[in-house]
């Protein structure tokens, strides 16, 4: 966009044109994986003991960090590094579904097994918009595979 864009100009750029779509994309997929770091550290200060007690929630909360920072490395081009370990990420579908779990499993957050508190619900949203869009838009990672390639 420029400048001397309107506000509403700006709003259809970016929510109706590929490259606008993309930057929204890079955008959402900063803070997602900015707040699974996040989120992950303060369990792991604000409730050590807690977690120590319930494993499984000591783990997810461990794998949780591990993707905020799989997401960052994605936005930050890391791509071979990526690629050479984790191959779904350079597929679309690879990459879509690695989103969709993060905001499924980000809702059970909760050491002690119950639901998602609502102020963290939303980051199971975003996660999930990230995921559709991996699936709808042309790869942004070089050598990466999009549907169009693979046939």
């Amino acid at each position: 966009p420029t400048v001397s864009m309107t506000l509403c100009d700006q709003i259809k750029w970016a929510c109706c044109t590929i490259k606008g779509l993309k930057s929204i994309k890079k955008v959402f997929t900063f803070v997602v994986g900015t707040c699974f770091i996040t989120l992950g550290v303060l369990l792991l200060v604000l409730n050590p003991v807690g977690l120590l007690v319930n494993f499984v929630a000591f783990i997810r909360v461990m794998w949780n960090i591990f993707f905020g920072v799989l997401m960052l490395l994605l936005q930050f081009g890391k791509t071979e590094w990526l690629l050479i370990r984790f191959g779904f990420l350079g597929h679309w579908a690879g990459r879509a579904f690695f989103f969709f779990f993060c905001g499924s499993n980000i809702l059970l957050v909760d050491p002690d097994g119950g639901s998602c508190p609502p102020d963290i619900a939303w980051l199971c949203f975003f996660s999930w918009a990230i995921g559709g869009m991996a699936m709808s838009l042309p790869a942004d990672i070089p050598g990466a595979l999009h549907s169009a390639s693979v046939l």
